[in-house]
């Protein structure tokens, strides 16, 4: 009996926890793609940066090889995470799809 309930009230916290993507934020944007070295606000494995150089935001995917695309100006698409920016860094974004501009 005491194993039910503390299962059941594993599986209430578990229901209660908000997912960390945003899927209702699907974000697009495009720049160019460099790999992160060291900044103020450890996140992600790569920038997204407008043509100034400016980071527009934080990626990291699951599912795509963002070194594929360093240096290279493409289109992205993804979901926004939440809980980002902070340490002043970008927003964060889980990227779901890629395209090369140039």
């Amino acid at each position: 009996m005491k194993l039910l309930i503390i299962l059941f009230i594993i599986s209430l916290s578990f229901c209660s926890c908000d997912s960390i993507l945003d899927s209702n934020n699907t974000q697009t944007a495009t720049g160019t793609i460099h790999k992160i070295g060291m900044t103020s606000w450890m996140y992600g494995t790569h920038t997204l940066d407008d043509s100034n150089g400016l980071p527009i935001y934080a990626l990291k995917s699951s599912t795509i090889d963002l070194n594929n695309y360093d240096n290279k100006e493409v289109k992205v698409s993804g979901d926004l995470i939440k809980g980002y920016p902070v340490d002043g860094g970008p927003k964060y974004l889980n990227v779901t799809g890629i395209t090369v501009v140039k």
